[in-house]
């Protein structure tokens, strides 16, 4: 089972401040990108993860690569990372020995919640905030981050029930693109903040996937960003 997952590894993007169109590098600070190399390319691998976030021994053997590539990344440097955590792993105990194992690293290691629908999993129906699960990774030091809001499970109701327990909140651009012009997004996006912060005064807010200069000057300086506008992701083991 191990072989499945031999290819895998992390690219990383950094998050930024700004001021105007022009970026802001306050602390080396980046997310984390699960890749697979399939011939000459990188590629998300939806498959494979997807195998094993509904099998728990699956996914036992794919948190053993993780935590081989997270030690790899975490070495001799004092970067920033967030990795993302689909609401499944939640359900599965060798989620939180991973992080127990990376307790050390809680400092610049982050936690962003993905906005996947869970696979399966105990409790009630409907139940997909998992605020029990939330409370333990807060409980061993980490920041927790919610990814992708307004989007699969991450909506207002999720925000609101684990607002005490998360520091940042991420909205990405691509949902918006078909369907929305830029002078709507940025007045919704204003909007969203406002809630955000009353919400939370203490949640702060990134923008993920603005690649046009003129949006980007138009949208607050005191939000962060991650696009590839800014930066590149590239490879890092």
């Amino acid at each position: 089972m191990l072989d499945k997952y031999h290819h895998f590894c992390f690219f990383k993007q950094r998050i930024v401040r700004k001021k105007g169109s022009q970026k802001i590098i306050k602390e080396d600070e980046y997310e984390l990108l699960l890749r697979c190399k399939r011939g000459e390319t990188y590629v998300f691998p939806g498959k494979e993860l997807g195998e094993a976030m509904v099998d728990r021994l699956e996914h036992k053997q794919y948190l053993k690569k993780i935590e081989r590539l997270l030690e790899g990344v975490l070495l001799n440097n004092s970067e920033i990372y967030s990795i993302n955590i689909d609401p499944q792993e939640l359900c599965y105990e060798e989620t939180f020995h991973l992080f127990e194992h990376f307790k050390k690293e809680n400092q610049r290691l982050k936690i962003e919640l993905t906005e996947h629908l869970p696979y399966k999993r105990e409790g009630a129906y409907g139940d997909v905030c998992f605020l029990e699960h939330v409370t333990r990774l807060y409980e061993l030091g980490y920041e927790i981050v919610l990814d992708d809001f307004l989007s699969g499970v991450n909506g207002i109701d999720q925000l609101i029930k684990l607002s005490p327990f998360i520091s940042r909140v991420k909205i990405s651009k691509l949902i918006f693109n078909k369907s929305v012009c830029d002078s709507t997004f940025c007045a919704f996006i204003y909007e969203m903040s406002q809630l955000i912060q009353e919400i939370n005064p203490k949640l702060s807010l990134v923008i993920e996937a603005e690649e046009n200069a003129e949006m980007i000057e138009k949208l607050s300086d005191a939000w962060a960003y991650q696009t590839y506008y800014f930066d590149q992701p590239s490879k890092v083991n």
